[in-house]
């Protein structure tokens, strides 16, 4: 029985190993388009820190790309037993079919255990240090945020144009200040200025000498002029990096956190779902383990592309089912908390019932 053990775990882990790494890099690249694609094209992320920051966030895409590396590697080593008919010729030797799918099943009960360690403590953990990675690059080359002689509009409420950089100087700044209603109501000249990054605000101190400021209030026609020789204004990174520096979901914090955020908050069914949901997406791996070995015997496919897409639609059906069970946080009458453990409670009772009628056989 330990060669039928170890046979079955070579295909077992020779496929998990390859699955978890493609739907990683995959769902890393998707994140890297996402949050870094057009700051990297407009230079204001180096390749360099591109790289580092993605490497930084694996163990953050890793604990999504667990359970489908587990479902695809389960379809996959099923499949093939099943299609070579090897299936078939251990039950013909007596063998049950829950001592063949043992060895899968240690295996899924071992990556909740890695999911839960994942999910609590390494991503957190990658997504805080590549913020601080972030903000580091930020404090170091906070020039890389304005283009000379180009209109800038990423900052909330402001224009800028810059006619040249020299140093760490700016030099002749042109400002156009607006309101809610997108009037402009402040224009500002000055000969030269310097950047400074501020990470409690997460925004850019602006300082600048020796200018004029122009400012209209609502319903005056007439723009004062009046000159001044320094002028600091504050211009928010939130809409370049989307606010996720200084703006922390609950999903994003380790163990220790949610319990120390859930003493202070006012609203703790957030915390709940948070912590429910890391929990139940870990003990998804093994619903949905229970669940792809019927199907896997069942269709006995070997294809290895027909399993991975199978595999996808499965795990995209339970993280959709997950993320619209997380929007009840708001309702918690309905106690999304518990709720959360639904779709592992289904899978799991329909992967029973499958495995039960093929031991029936």
């Amino acid at each position: 029985m330990k060669r039928l053990d170890q046979y079955i775990l070579r295909r077992f882990t020779k496929y998990l190993f390859c699955s978890v790494i493609f739907f990683a890099g995959l769902l890393l690249v998707g994140r890297m388009m996402k949050d870094m694609m057009t700051l990297l094209i407009e230079g204001k992320l180096s390749f360099s820190h591109g790289v580092l920051l993605g490497i930084m966030l694996l163990p953050s895409v890793t604990a999504y790309a667990l359970p489908f590396g587990f479902v695809s590697a389960t379809l996959l080593t099923l499949g093939e037993l099943s299609a070579d008919r090897e299936y078939i010729a251990f039950r013909s030797l007596g063998i049950a079919p829950f001592r063949i799918f043992r060895p899968i099943l240690g295996c899924a009960f071992l990556g909740v255990f890695v999911a839960l360690t994942v999910n609590f403590e390494y991503a957190p953990r990658a997504i805080s240090s590549a913020k601080t990675r972030i903000q580091n690059m930020i404090r170091e080359e906070p020039l890389r945020f304005i283009t000379p002689q180009k209109f800038i509009h990423d900052f909330p409420g402001y224009t800028l144009f810059v006619r040249e950089i020299e140093g760490d100087q700016l030099r002749d700044f042109r400002i156009w200040e607006f309101d809610e209603q997108n009037y402009m109501r402040t224009f500002i000249e000055a000969r030269q200025g310097s950047l400074v990054y501020d990470s409690t605000e997460n925004a850019l101190q602006l300082m600048l000498l020796q200018g004029t400021i122009q400012h209209q209030e609502f319903g005056e026609k007439e723009w004062p002029l009046i000159s001044f020789e320094k002028l600091t204004l504050s211009l928010s990174m939130a809409k370049i990096f989307h606010n996720h520096l200084n703006h922390r979901k609950v999903r994003d914090m380790t163990y220790q956190e949610m319990k120390a955020f859930a003493a202070q908050t006012d609203y703790p069914m957030e915390v709940h779902v948070g912590f429910q949901m890391k929990a139940a997406m870990a003990f998804g791996i093994l619903a949905l383990v229970l669940m792809a070995i019927p199907l896997s015997i069942r269709f006995a496919r070997r294809e290895t592309s027909a399993n991975a897409a199978i595999a996808f639609l499965i795990c995209v059906g339970y993280y959709v089912t997950m993320m619209l069970l997380s929007f009840l946080t708001k309702r918690p009458q309905l106690r999304p908390d518990l709720l959360l453990w639904l779709p592992n409670i289904v899978l799991s009772g329909l992967g029973l019932w499958g495995i039960r009628r093929l031991c029936c056989r």
